[in-house]
């Protein structure tokens, strides 16, 4: 963002009245009064300039009459101490507003006729691009129209199980599967904004389920298939890789380290690409102890996304797993898959010295919200402990989140401890919402800084015009927890906590800024009232 400079106001003696400054350890924090106008606006952007100093700049209420946008930057400088506010303008953009036209697609319906089919329907659905003068950016405004459509150069019946929409052209790749004679034909369909079909048939031989799939930081979409029962070899698993437009990029066969590994989550690190799975102790095929994994979107089935997505989850997160599963592929190719028994997994579990009660990870389903790889090879794999909820008078679910897991493993997937945190705060509203989890190394390599991002249901603005017109809206917000792990000894420290628990929480899209060459972290943030900006300051070395 271009600004011009108008005037440069210092505070630095009358800040001291207002500016409330914390430090211990190996964080720091601040506080800072907002202007009145501040407080109606709303944050855009936070750098960290050349000489250090860190600016987060404020857009003010625009009014629509006037040709220019005003912004205040509250600056502090590298000690978080803070230097003033320079108030900036700059010439309004307007922009022609746009009509967007693209491909849905869905399985099931909203009647109760075919709401429990997982035929595969595609929407064709014309949306407007409003140019947003309070933002200065487009915004998507009202659905123009919508009707069901059929692929101009197919008469095919698909089942779908999955769905990747593309923003680039308004296409959606499927994941979908026909009848062929005795066997399912699992295809990928590429289907333009148009509505021209492109049908590719996925490499497998005999019936198959879906496991798990996803798409990967290079926009490729990728698909793990079991072999139903009967099958010749009911471990040889299938490994299939895509591009956007429904080529297949890789396919590889591999030997899973059970005949029904489920994939919990998966995650990308290193130039890798990292399952986290379980199993139980029988040698039944995958299909038999649990159904197709089939996360694609249905507007008419409260409790699910779909109902082969409700039948997989009802037996996955009603299962209490005997072993755990860490894979990890290479150029589509497996590395190695790795088994540990549950019951080892309750063994050699650390917490922080002052935790009274641990609630480590014990065989049900989890999420995984990080994996990362230390340079000695270990794999921390962090997540947080998971359930499904019959809510509204048993007529829809709802997923909680619990206490925190890390495990970590060594460079070949072999487990070396558990580490288990509870949460501070666990109210209704604050276990419907995730966590989101970080680890940061230590320059010799031999801690891990274990961030966690934890969660406090409250009110935030969502746009401009509600900060300015006073509509708040319940969200999850967070503030940062971090420890140290040793990675030799497998020991945790106690956890340092910035935001005064909760009293200050950071932004949803401007977290934090890294200062790579000293691995320190700013995070930024707001009290409920969102009266006051918040700063705080973490040495990871």
């Amino acid at each position: 963002m271009k600004k011009s400079s108008l005037l440069l106001t210092s505070m630095l003696v009358f800040s001291s009245l207002f500016n409330h400054n914390i430090s211990w350890g190996q964080a720091k924090e601040a506080s800072q009064d907002l202007s009145k106008s501040a407080r109606k606006g709303i944050l855009t952007g936070t750098q960290r300039n050349e000489d250090g100093n860190i600016r987060l700049t404020y857009k003010m209420k625009v009014d629509k009459k006037s040709d220019e946008v005003n912004y205040e930057d509250y600056v502090f400088n590298k000690d978080i101490q803070f230097v003033g506010i320079e108030k900036t303008k700059e010439n309004k953009e307007v922009h022609p507003d746009q009509k967007v036209t693209s491909v849905t697609a869905f399985v099931g319906g909203s009647n109760s006729f075919n709401v429990m089919s997982m035929t595969l329907n595609l929407e064709q659905q014309v949306w407007e691009r409003i140019w947003d003068y309070d933002k200065q950016s487009y915004k998507w405004g009202k659905r123009l129209s919508k009707e069901s459509v059929k692929p101009k150069n197919s008469d095919g019946k698909y089942r779908g199980f999955a769905a990747y929409d593309n923003d680039d052209d308004g296409s959606v790749l499927v994941i979908a599967s026909f009848d062929k004679g005795d066997n399912d034909q699992f295809v990928f369909l590429h289907v333009s904004s148009d509505v021209n079909l492109t049908e590719t048939k996925v490499p497998l031989t005999g019936d198959n389920s879906l496991v798990y799939c996803g798409r990967l930081k290079s926009g490729n979409i990728f698909a793990v298939f079991a072999p139903d029962k009967g099958s010749a070899d009911i471990k040889k698993y299938t490994y299939v890789e895509c591009t956007k437009d429904g080529k297949i990029a890789l396919s590889n066969e591999f030997t899973a380290p059970s005949p029904n590994t489920m994939i919990m989550d998966y995650s990308e690190a290193n130039g890798s690409l990292y399952f986290v799975g379980a199993s139980d102790k029988s040698e039944e095929a995958y299909n038999k102890i649990f159904s197709s994994y089939a996360p694609i979107y249905n507007p008419g089935y409260s409790t699910a996304a779909n109902r082969q997505m409700d039948k997989y989850e009802k037996r996955v997160m009603g299962e209490d797993f005997d072993n755990l599963h860490l894979l990890r592929f290479t150029n589509g190719k497996l590395d190695f898959a790795s088994t540990t028994p549950i019951k080892e997994l309750k063994n050699n579990v650390v917490s922080p010295a002052s935790q009274r009660k641990s609630h480590p990870y014990k065989g049900r389903k989890m999420i995984v919200q990080n994996l990362t790889v230390a340079p000695n090879g270990d794999v921390l794999v962090a997540g947080q402990l998971m359930d499904k909820k019959l809510v509204n008078q048993g007529k829809s679910f709802e997923y909680r989140y619990y206490d925190y897991v890390c495990l970590q493993f060594n460079n070949q997937g072999k487990y070396q401890a558990q580490y288990a945190v509870e949460k501070v705060f666990d109210a209704t509203k604050d276990e419907v919402f995730q966590a989101a989890q970080d680890f940061v190394i230590s320059t010799d390599g031999k801690t891990a800084y274990w961030e966690l991002m934890e969660v406090k249901g409250t009110k935030y603005y969502a746009s401009v015009v509600d900060a300015w017109n006073g509509s708040l809206t319940y969200s999850a917000h967070y503030f940062p927890r971090i420890a140290k792990i040793n990675l030799q000894s497998k020991t945790i420290s106690e956890f340092e906590g910035l935001g005064e628990k909760g009293k200050f929480l950071v932004y949803r899209n401007h977290t934090s800024l890294t200062d790579p060459s000293n691995k320190i972290r700013y995070y930024f943030g707001h009290d409920e009232d969102y009266e006051k900006v918040w700063i705080g300051k973490y040495n990871f070395d």
